[in-house]
Formats: structure tokens, sequence, C-alpha cells
């Protein structure tokens, strides 16, 4: 059989189980649920006291266009970005126009106050104090004492 069909057919059972984005996950990627999307996208630094998370949000127009919560090991970012020209019509969208709703799982654990957000130059910082608190990170089990 020829090599080059047998990696079209599984080419194309692949793409039957798992999708069509299954070769190309980030090509013309947009789903209206934002539940597979991962924009806005997101950079992570740390320092040894604390974590600071930059997001991409080109398009913000007020603060209250944008939410921010806090877990201790995960932050939540959701709202809506919006840009309008209004002469021209859209003709390719490579960054995220509408709603999001972004889960970024954190390195370690966070305090949950204070936490600092700002906006500038289309991006959001966001500055979180690690939980450097002796155990934690540990939590106790209670142990059930089960007779025979």
């Amino acid at each position: 059989m020829d090599t080059w069909k047998q990696m079209m057919d599984w080419k194309r059972m692949a793409e039957e189980y798992f999708g069509d984005q299954f070769f190309t996950p980030n090509q013309n990627q947009r789903s209206t649920n934002n539940q597979n999307n991962e924009s806005p996208l997101c950079n992570i630094y740390d320092t040894p006291q604390e974590i600071c998370c930059v997001l991409a949000l080109p398009g913000l127009n007020r603060t209250e266009d944008v939410e921010v919560m806090v877990d201790p090991f995960k932050l939540t970012v959701q709202g809506k970005l919006s840009l309008t020209l209004d002469s021209y019509h859209l003709n390719s969208e490579e960054f995220q126009l509408g709603a999001f709703n972004r889960e970024i799982h954190l390195p370690e654990k966070v305090l949950q106050e204070p936490v600092q957000a700002f906006y500038r130059k289309g991006l959001l910082f966001i500055r979180l104090l690690k939980d450097t608190r002796p155990g934690a990170n540990q939590r106790k089990v209670n142990l059930n004492w089960v007779q025979e």
C-alpha cells in the first residue's frame, strides 16, 4: 500500500474522531462560547514574593468592561472587547473581540488580598502576592476510626 495514502487515511480518521482542527488547532479558531479558546493571551511572571499576570486586551474601553476574580490557585478574567471603525468592514480577524472568559491556573498559591490590577497600552497587569505562610499549602485531614 502507498505510504502517502496510508498517512492521508490516518489523517482523515483522526479528523473524524478529534474534529477538523486536530492538525491546525490555532488556525481560524474562533469559539462563540470561548470554552476552547485561549483568549485573551496571558504571560505569567514571578518573583519569590509575587506573581504578575499580563493579559493582552486590545480594545478595552472602560474598566467596567472587565472583571477580575482571584482564587488561591486560579485567576479568572472576563469582559468584553470592542473596536469599531465606522467606514470599514472586518476583512480578517486575528485577535478576538467581543465577550471573553479566561481562567488562568496559577503556578503557586496566592493571597486573595491585596491584589493590584491596572491597564496600560492594551495590556492588563494583575499583581498577586504569593501565599508563603508556613503550611499554607497544607491542609489537615481528619481521620475517621472505623470499627470492623
